[in-house]
């Protein structure tokens, strides 16, 4: 646990937000501009809980590639793994659930019109 503590743990963190924090402006702009307009509020607490999801996807990976022992010769590829998988984090669980609700929405239309 106390191998999350290094100060290259802190840099990888710092650079997934910074990145997170930037793809998320992009994101923002690009597809809710009309939706979210006005409300600050919810903008900032989405963007809070995708820069936690990034930061969560890089500990996850870090911490798989400290205390799994099959993988620790690929160790010298945890930083790069982990960034990616940080930043993927951020943006595959918005289109899974999404893939989900019209899969749901399907079937409730097919069951309704039954």
């Amino acid at each position: 646990m106390e191998q999350l503590f290094t100060i290259d743990e802190f840099i990888m963190i710092g650079l997934v937000l910074f990145s997170s924090f930037w793809i998320f402006l992009f994101n923002y702009r690009q597809d809710n501009k009309d939706k979210y307009a006005g409300h600050w509020g919810l903008i900032v607490l989405d963007l809070f809980i995708n820069m936690g999801m990034s930061a969560t996807g890089y500990l996850l990976i870090s911490i798989v590639f400290q205390n799994v022992p099959q993988i620790a010769a690929y160790e010298s590829y945890r930083y790069p793994i982990g960034y990616l998988f940080g930043l993927t984090s951020n943006v595959s669980i918005p289109i899974v659930l999404k893939w989900f609700q019209q899969q749901i929405t399907k079937k409730l239309n097919d069951a309704g019109k039954k």
